[in-house]
């Protein structure tokens, strides 16, 4: 085989593998509200609805909170009126199992897959934060607990574990986030406070390392140095995007904020800068009404 029948070849094969590589994954924003009982899906680059994920109700799902991608791939979910976390098919959304309950589980919200690779759920009711088995389900422990004075069940929707591989939770009554052992739950104190910081719901570490919290006061986000706490500034001004009680927010693989806006039943999108870029989600898009809960995968 000469050269040129040589090139013509090689270049012909590697126009047919070309054009059979599978599609890249598209990025999915998942969006859950507790009042209607399921979770909507989104594309992440256009904003499309693209249809409900979880049907609402679906396995007895009732008052649905915290939403994240287990180990196993498939989506986990907090019934909050029926004291269980749910499983679900991560790529049909269909209901699988009642994955965690038990250990005084009551009023379920935010929840975790820790770098453990186990499941942390906080018990509104119980106020504490337990821990399950991230394979079969099964209680640990009462992993973290409050008391009178830095209660951790008071509508807290935050849960992370931040670089330091600690766990940080927001205390929606005393208006702080608290911090955690990441490995015995010990208490290690207040991480962040002050007078910006009203009611804080979901907090999230974004890629430069600094925590942002989502509050229900005057000030929609805040940003927090990750290591030492302090204010660095309102990330999110008041008004920004008509926002309005913001509930969840996470990073995108886009590198922007998506953050709820409960109060007007909109998902909104802010640069890193904090600038208001659109509204992701319009109000009532496939009956969305009150979002709380937003996971990008």
């Amino acid at each position: 085989m000469n050269y040129l029948n040589w090139y013509v070849r090689a270049t012909a094969l590697s126009l047919v593998a070309l054009l059979n590589l599978e599609p890249a994954a598209r990025a999915e924003v998942l969006v859950g509200s507790n009042r209607t009982d399921g979770v909507l899906r989104f594309d992440e680059c256009s904003g499309d609805l693209l249809g409900e994920f979880i049907t609402p109700g679906s396995g007895g799902l009732t008052r649905p909170g915290g939403l994240a991608v287990g180990p196993d791939g498939n989506v986990y979910l907090s019934s909050n009126g029926t004291n269980a976390v749910l499983r679900y098919d991560g790529r049909t959304g269909a209901f699988i199992d009642v994955f965690a309950t038990g250990g005084g589980l009551t009023k379920p919200s935010a929840l975790i897959f820790g770098p453990d690779g186990n499941l942390y759920v906080n018990s509104q009711g119980t106020n504490a934060v337990l821990r399950y088995d991230g394979t079969t389900g099964k209680f640990i422990d009462m992993f973290a607990t409050g008391d009178s004075s830095d209660q951790i069940n008071q509508d807290s929707t935050g849960l992370t574990f931040g670089p330091d591989g600690n766990l940080y939770i927001n205390s929606h009554k005393t208006d702080s986030v608290l911090r955690f052992d990441g490995k015995t739950g010990v208490p290690l104190g207040v991480f962040a406070a002050g007078p910006e910081l009203q009611q804080p719901s979901g907090l999230v570490f974004g890629p430069d390392g600094n925590l942002y919290v989502a509050s229900h006061g005057p000030n929609p986000v805040l940003q927090y140095d990750g290591v030492t706490g302090a204010l660095i500034d309102i990330f999110v001004a008041a008004g920004a995007g008509s926002i309005r009680n913001p509930t969840a927010l996470k990073f995108g693989r886009d590198g922007n904020l998506y953050v709820d806006s409960r109060g007007n039943s909109r998902v909104l999108r802010f640069d890193s800068t904090g600038a208001f870029m659109d509204t992701f989600v319009p109000q009532g898009t496939g009956g969305l009404n009150a979002p709380n809960s937003i996971l990008i995968r």
